[in-house]
């Protein structure tokens, strides 16, 4: 049996993206995706947010295109990593790793891949 991971969200860039390099010197980027659904429908209000993670070219591509209250779509992998801390408390987080990032035109809500040196 083959297994699927694939996610498509669309939302708005949180947090700026932050960059960092992999001990091999490739790029990666990480910011939070407010998802548009961000109504709690238990009508206490929280915000609906994950984490994204993108790892080489595309990080190194992107990275000009995210800023805070950019519309995105995003097409990844859904990933989680668990860890104990020093005091022994168990976390987890749950993140996407992205294969592709999409900025999304206001005006008319439609999808509109940017190509490079737009």
């Amino acid at each position: 049996m083959t297994c699927l991971n694939r996610v498509i969200l669309t939302g708005k860039v949180v947090t700026p993206p932050r960059r960092h390099y992999r001990p091999d010197g490739s790029p990666v980027i990480q910011f939070s995706l407010e998802l548009n659904d961000s109504e709690d429908r238990t009508g206490q209000g929280g915000r609906n947010q994950i984490n994204i993670v993108a790892f080489g070219k595309l990080a190194e591509f992107k990275i000009d295109l995210l800023q805070s209250s950019q519309r995105l779509m995003v097409i990844g992998k859904l990933n989680q990593r668990r860890w104990q801390t020093p005091e022994g408390k168990n976390r987890t987080l749950t993140e996407v790793i992205a294969t592709d990032l999409r900025t999304i035109e206001d005006k008319n809500q439609t999808l509109k891949p940017k190509r490079q040196g737009e």
